[in-house]
């Protein structure tokens, strides 16, 4: 063998051994690499999932799928990891798998409502799912309309429209009591006490009549005698019934913003069951509020449903309102004043 053949063997045998040293580095830098990038199983959201669905019906649109798996494996991750890649299976988990993170998707989801939006291609997570009462702890007071207050009324089942109010819906309230007058009829009837409490508008002069008492000895001229009758006001006083009874829409087109801890609009066109007597809160005025208090105080008030998503036409009442309370008194004068005005004097 010539030195040539020589020199050329040694450079082939030089060749062969850098060459499997690049590839055994190369192989090793690969291995790594594929430990980075590895993925795993986890849970994605196939399409929307509104916030408040609750986990059973929002199971038909989560799947599972694949993700790297440096973006699911860290510290403290809620991401719902399924495990390693079927080919991976068997393989060292704490290289290919996820043991740290939750995997119980059932459980996750069980009683469970979303507590936000979940959008589609999103990767589940256990915070993504919580109790329904979290969301209880939202005030009311959000959504009172600005210059509006609510307050709460509880007519019994029948007064409620039988218990098929909701939330959303639109009530005229009816206000029905009867008012004792007996203390301010023996009132009128003493003028005395009138003239001390009423003023002078209601003290009447008693009407008077002359009746002949008789003739003189000598022919002279028949004297008269001056005669008293009954106070007009004491007479008509007389006439009034002991109690007024009333029946009145006090208010029209009130909305309902909850009913019981229900806050949410119910409009389902069929299919409800009366939720008995709860407390309805309407949205009202601070005016309104008031006169709501004092018909909810000294009357008994039910509520008329009126129909969803038809213009509402004020109408007026004819019936005694509240405020005719306030003003029981001036209407009583005008119809003694009324009946002073045919008397005679």
């Amino acid at each position: 063998m010539g030195r040539r053949t020589i020199v050329l063997v040694i450079a082939i045998a030089l060749a062969a051994v850098s060459a499997f040293a690049v590839w055994r580095y190369l192989t090793t830098v690969e291995s790594d690499i594929r430990a980075d990038i590895s993925e795993v199983r986890v849970y994605r959201a196939t399409e929307l999932i509104e916030a408040k669905t609750t986990g059973e019906d929002a199971q038909p649109f989560i799947e599972e799928a694949l993700a790297l798996r440096e973006n699911v494996v860290f510290e403290g991750s809620t991401v719902l990891c399924a495990g390693p890649k079927s080919e991976n299976e068997g393989e060292d988990p704490s290289v290919y798998g996820c043991p740290e993170n939750p995997r119980d998707l059932a459980n996750t989801l069980a009683g469970k409502v979303a507590a936000g939006p979940v959008s589609a291609g999103q990767v589940v997570t256990t915070d993504q799912w919580v109790e329904i009462t979290v969301f209880e702890d939202v005030s009311l007071s959000e959504d009172i309309t600005q210059g509006k207050v609510a307050i709460g009324v509880r007519p019994d089942d029948v007064g409620a429209a039988g218990g098929f109010i909701r939330p959303g819906d639109s009530i005229n309230l009816i206000a029905s009591a009867t008012l004792e007058i007996n203390s301010f009829l023996q009132l009128l009837e003493d003028p005395i006490l009138r003239n001390i409490v009423l003023g002078t508008e209601f003290t009447a002069p008693p009407t008077t009549t002359s009746q002949p008492s008789g003739t003189t000895e000598d022919g002279g001229e028949t004297t008269f005698a001056v005669t008293e009758e009954d106070d007009p006001i004491a007479n008509f006083a007389q006439t009034f019934p002991t109690q007024l009874d009333f029946t009145q829409t006090i208010l029209q087109d009130v909305e309902v913003i909850a009913v019981g801890d229900d806050t949410l609009p119910n409009r389902t066109g069929s299919g409800l069951t009366p939720v008995g007597t709860q407390i309805v809160v309407l949205e009202v005025t601070p005016e309104q509020a008031e006169m709501i208090e004092y018909a909810r105080q000294y009357t008994s008030v039910a509520m008329a449903l009126l129909p969803s998503d038809v213009p509402y036409t004020p109408f007026e009442s004819a019936g005694v309102t509240v405020d005719d309370l306030f003003t029981l008194i001036d209407r009583i004068e005008a119809q003694v004043e009324a009946a002073l005005g045919g008397t005679g004097n």
